[in-house]
């Protein structure tokens, strides 16, 4: 068995208030749950109108597939309409 976890930070623009982020990072969380069957929290940044940071856990009966879920997830995040840039680090053993 192999575990992914992480936390990804992700710098927001045109938010203009804290009900406006937690809207979208709710909104975040349930999609990223319900597509890629993970665990994700906001773990900080939660009083900050232009970052949020969530933590991703997982777990896969392979290496490869939780490269490949690593993968879907970055990609999924790099596409996502209100992100301008974000950061990630995910481990697996």
């Amino acid at each position: 068995m192999v575990v992914g976890y992480g936390n990804v930070i992700i710098k927001l623009f045109g938010i203009s208030s804290l009900k406006e982020k937690r809207s979208l990072v709710k909104r975040l969380i349930n999609e990223l749950r319900k597509r890629f069957e993970i665990s994700v929290i906001e773990s900080g940044n939660q009083d900050s109108k232009e970052y949020m940071t969530i933590g991703i856990a997982f777990a896969t009966i392979n290496e490869n597939d939780c490269e490949s879920k690593m993968d879907s997830i970055e990609q999924y995040l790099s596409a996502f309409y209100t992100v301008e840039d974000f950061q990630y680090d995910f481990h697996h053993f």
